[in-house]
C-alpha cells in the first residue's frame, strides 16, 4: 500500500512545489510566496500545511525564539514517480507502451519527440 505522504492533492501541491523551490520556510514566507501567485488566505494555506505535517510529506523544524520552519520530506522526483506509477496502473493498466501508443494514435507525440525517444533506449541499451 502507498505511503500518505505521497497522496498529496492539488492544493497541498502548491505548498509542496514551494517547498521544493527552498531547503525550509517558516509559515509565513510560504503565505506570502503563495499570495503573490494565487489569492489563497493564510488560514488556508496552514490548514494545507500540518495537513502534509500529518501525512508526513513535510517536517516541522521547531527554532528557538523563531517561528517554526518546514521542510519537504520527500523529494519532487520521488513524488513524480509515485505519480507517474499511479497514473499508469490507474488507466494503463501499468503498460507504458499503452500510454505510447495512446500518444501516438492521438498525435500527441511527433516523430521528433518518437525519435528522441528512439535514440534513449539505443543509448541504454549500449
Amino acid at each position: 500500500m502507498e505511503s500518505k505522504k505521497y497522496k498529496i492533492t492539488e492544493a497541498e501541491l502548491e505548498i509542496m512545489k514551494v517547498l521544493w523551490e527552498k531547503e525550509s520556510l517558516t509559515l509565513n514566507q510560504i503565505v506570502k510566496t503563495l499570495s503573490q501567485e494565487e489569492s489563497k488566505n493564510k488560514s488556508t494555506i496552514k490548514t494545507l500545511l500540518y495537513r502534509l505535517v500529518e501525512k508526513g510529506s513535510v517536517s516541522s523544524i521547531e527554532k528557538a525564539g523563531r517561528e517554526n520552519e518546514f521542510c519537504a520530506n520527500i523529494t519532487q522526483e520521488e513524488y513524480l514517480k509515485k505519480e507517474n506509477e499511479s497514473f499508469l496502473k490507474r488507466f494503463y493498466q501499468g503498460s507504458c507502451n499503452q500510454l505510447l501508443l495512446n500518444f501516438v494514435e492521438e498525435k500527441k507525440i511527433t516523430k521528433k519527440d518518437l525519435q528522441d525517444l528512439m535514440d534513449m533506449i539505443e543509448s541504454e541499451e549500449e
